[in-house]
């Protein structure tokens, strides 16, 4: 254990060298040992530091939950020596009135807190008129209501260094900051330097690396940087000049709106007509008639009253805007269509309105186009944005913002889904979530009926990109006979959906997807009766050999689930017991026909049945043109049983059971073969005897 410590405490050395370790190492080692020894060696030293990794980090780790917990338990100590000094600050105000009361009569509980609150607004102003110089003349032009929130002494930054310069007094009135510079001499440490209203006025709060008690205020066109003496004074000079700021823009807000409702009333009582509540202001358009605005106008008198609007409605403007930056939407298209209803001839207040009517047009759309806005559906913005647009007079374009919003969500959903091995699951669920989604829109605006034509086309829409994905994504990457009929199967029973709410788009489905689908078809089935024509090239009119019997049982129980009966055909001789006596082409034909006829039996309800008919058509009359030109043999003879009595009947009940396809090309071309269509017949009723038996 002290051999490996010296080792540690030897490779920790800072005159270690590597390299004569090594060799130090090699002299104590036989030779042709040296390549395992090193290895093992390196293998040590591997895992040493892998072990001093594992302790350093868990010492990191350790030392940073002691620092987030001492972290923790600085902050709660901060708490608490603020609430200190608040509570000591307050004993200290209370010390110093209890001695200015020293010496005078006791009143009530009540008038002494009067008596309290007066002589700290005294105290403040002696103080500041013993520091101060110059502050007497702006003293004397206050309002009643104005008093000194905070004075205090703080240092003047550097803009750039941010390195002191010199000493500053701020004193913070109810609606004036006064800003006060050292004096070189004399009675007074500062002199009054500037003032500033609390309107032109804005504190940042600074977190610099240096120091957290640095405050930036912004005073336009220029700014400053000041140091607080602690936090507290900071925290104070923060919330002060805001709970300022709010205080005076309620003010100013309260007198626009006393001056707009006065405005309200006087045009109200000029036309002789009650004047309305706030609440309804959007429908007292009418109480404002243009008639009446003509009257005053010629004459005296309403020349005073044009002046009158005038000025209320730069009033109104001011109003306006206030109520824009506190983002209350519906007072604000309230104002504008009160000033739609007046007949302003200022163009520059006109112009000013229809700034800021555009500005409330875009708030209003921004809310449409945010995410959330999904959140409550159609209904969470017709309530209120849509509303709103429409009193302005653009419906249309809001349901087209929330239309345009859905679509979005919609091709993000899309992107989302995966074409898999197999395509049917993605036409499914692409179907589906497109087809639910217009119900849904459609549902949500059923009661819009000005807007309806709009949902309609966006509907068409996204319906015509819910067939471009399918046509790209299935369709055109060249399926089976059987996919690409599904596929349209699924689009038709999801488009019946939209029938049942009054919206019959199928035709979009024929108009889009028929004409690829058509060549899907026809490409397969041109593969189909390319592959039949080389089994028939190949043919020898050969028994079908099984080879095994589990082959020849599975192929017999492959026929009956197909709805034939083949177990007549096959051979009964000894050598031969693993044949069927109908040719191999005949075979491959039954599963081919009965399967297409399966498959086209799903379209023969559209446009499409005419191309089915003909498929089919063509199909049987290549199999049968080659039955006719082949030499007569028991093979030929059991194939021919099989097909015509067999097959193609299944076939024919498989496609539509009220054609007369088969009949027809029988007697037309190949009348030859008419006697297998009676033996069918024997057939069926030797089938019925033996269920009957």
């Amino acid at each position: 254990m002290a051999s490996e410590e010296q080792d540690d405490a030897y490779l920790l050395a800072s005159n270690f060298n590597a390299a004569e370790h090594v060799n130090q190492f090699l002299k104590t080692i036989r030779s042709g040992e040296e390549g395992r020894r090193l290895q093992n060696y390196r293998a040590n030293l591997q895992t040493k530091n892998n072990t001093a990794s594992e302790a350093i980090k868990d010492v990191v780790f350790d030392h940073y939950r002691q620092f987030i917990e001492t972290s923790k338990e600085i902050s709660h100590l901060e708490r608490e020596i603020y609430q200190l000094s608040s509570l000591l600050s307050e004993q200290k105000n209370l010390i110093e009135n209890l001695m200015e009361m020293n010496g005078q009569e006791k009143r009530s509980s009540g008038s002494t807190s009067t008596q309290s609150g007066g002589n700290i607004a005294h105290h403040s102003t002696q103080t500041l008129l013993q520091k101060m110089d110059g502050v007497a003349s702006f003293l004397n032009t206050l309002k009643e209501n104005d008093r000194i929130l905070l004075q205090n002494e703080m240092l003047l930054l550097d803009s750039e260094t941010m390195e002191p310069v010199h000493p500053i007094y701020l004193v913070l009135f109810t609606d004036t900051l006064l800003i006060g510079h050292p004096t070189s001499g004399g009675k007074y440490r500062f002199h009054l330097s500037s003032t500033h209203s609390i309107d032109n006025l804005a504190v940042v709060n600074v977190k610099r690396a240096m120091s957290d008690l640095v405050l930036q205020l912004l005073i336009f066109p220029e700014q400053i940087y000041i140091k607080c003496e602690n936090g507290r004074v900071k925290k104070e000079w923060f919330d002060g000049i805001e709970h300022a700021k709010r205080t005076k823009e309620q003010e100013n807000s309260l007198v626009r709106q006393a001056t707009i409702r006065a405005k309200r009333k006087s045009i109200a009582k000029g036309n002789g007509q009650q004047f309305p509540s706030r609440g309804r202001a959007h429908d007292n358009i009418s109480m404002i008639s243009e008639e009446g605005y003509g009257q005053q106008d010629k004459s005296p008198e309403g020349n005073v009253t044009a002046l009158e609007d005038t000025q209320w409605l730069k009033d109104l403007i001011n109003e306006l805007q206030d109520v824009i930056s506190h983002r209350h939407m519906e007072q604000a298209v309230e104002m504008i269509l009160e000033w739609k209803s007046c007949d302003c001839k200022d163009p520059a207040i006109n112009a000013k309105f229809a700034s800021l009517e555009q500005t409330v047009v875009k708030m209003l759309s921004e809310e449409i186009r945010r995410p959330r806005a999904l959140h409550g559906g159609a209904k969470a913005v017709l309530s209120r944005p849509l509303n709103l647009l429409k009193n302005l007079d653009r419906e249309t374009y809001a349901v087209d913002l929330y239309l345009k919003r859905r679509s979005s969500a919609l091709r993000a959903a899309a992107r989302e889904l995966t074409v898999s091995e197999e395509p049917l699951s993605y036409v499914r669920q692409a179907s589906k979530l497109f087809v639910n989604e217009i119900v849904e829109v459609a549902d949500e605006f059923k009661n819009q009926p000005k807007c309806y034509c709009l949902v309609l086309q966006w509907c068409s829409g996204e319906l015509s990109l819910l067939l471009s994905l399918v046509r790209r994504n299935v369709i055109e990457v060249a399926p089976t006979m059987a996919v690409c009929v599904r596929t349209w199967c699924i689009l038709l029973t999801q488009c019946d959906k939209l029938t049942v709410i009054g919206l019959d788009l199928s035709f979009e489905v024929h108009r889009l997807l028929a004409p690829a689908l058509k060549t899907a078809l026809t490409t397969n089935f041109t593969n189909i009766i390319e592959s039949m024509r080389l089994r028939i090239s190949e043919e020898r009119w050969k028994p079908y050999n099984m080879e095994t019997e589990s082959n020849l049982n599975r192929y017999l129980e492959e026929m009956s689930d197909m709805g034939l009966a083949i177990d007549w055909a096959v051979s009964s001789t000894s050598p031969s017991r693993f044949y069927i006596n109908v040719s191999q082409s005949g075979c491959h034909f039954a599963r081919v026909s009965v399967s297409l006829c399966k498959d086209l039996a799903l379209l023969k309800s559209s446009h499409l049945r005419n191309l089915c008919d003909s498929f089919v058509r063509m199909l049987w009359e290549e199999y049968l043109s080659h039955l006719a030109s082949a030499p007569t043999s028991n093979i030929h003879t059991c194939t021919c049983q099989f097909i015509i009595a067999q097959v193609l009947p299944l076939c024919e009940e498989t496609y539509d059971p009220s054609t007369s396809l088969l009949n027809d090309l029988l007697s037309s071309k190949f009348s030859q073969f008419m006697q297998y269509r009676n033996e069918e017949s024997q057939f069926e009723e030797e089938q019925e005897e033996i269920a009957n038996v």
